[in-house]
């Protein structure tokens, strides 16, 4: 069973559906885009980001997909910048502190919890 930590929180009580779509909306405002990724990187310029961009629109397809396709990145290349886009995308449980959701007690309990009971690590999205 895959469960997202707002969820897990949800269904405790400690957070609104409210709350978890404003955390989510925060996180994805902060994401990085791979396009980004791969200029600050230099693996590619801002020509072939647009050209990946304009592709894109037009075929629904990920950005790094259309950028394999033209060559314009390998799949180890696409890879790496997903790992980075990771990284650099603020966690929702760092969010709900910060948005005062959630205090980081509560946090670190909860986290604890769904490790104890088996749902951590691929199962659970932090």
């Amino acid at each position: 069973m895959r469960l997202t930590l707002g969820l897990h929180l949800i269904r405790q009580g400690l957070i609104s559906p409210e709350q978890l779509i404003d955390a989510l909306d925060f996180q994805e405002q902060r994401r990085p885009r791979i396009g980004q990724l791969a200029l600050r990187e230099r693996k590619m310029s801002v020509r072939q980001v647009l050209e990946v961009l304009s592709k894109q629109t037009e075929s629904k397809e990920p950005f790094g997909t259309v950028a394999v396709a033209l060559g314009y990145l390998t799949a180890a290349d696409v890879d790496h910048l997903l790992i980075d886009q990771r990284r650099q995308t603020p966690r929702l449980g760092d969010i709900l502190v910060l948005q005062n959701a959630l205090d980081p007690e509560s946090l670190e309990r909860e986290l604890a919890a769904v490790v104890r009971a088996g749902l951590a690590d691929d199962q659970i999205v932090l």
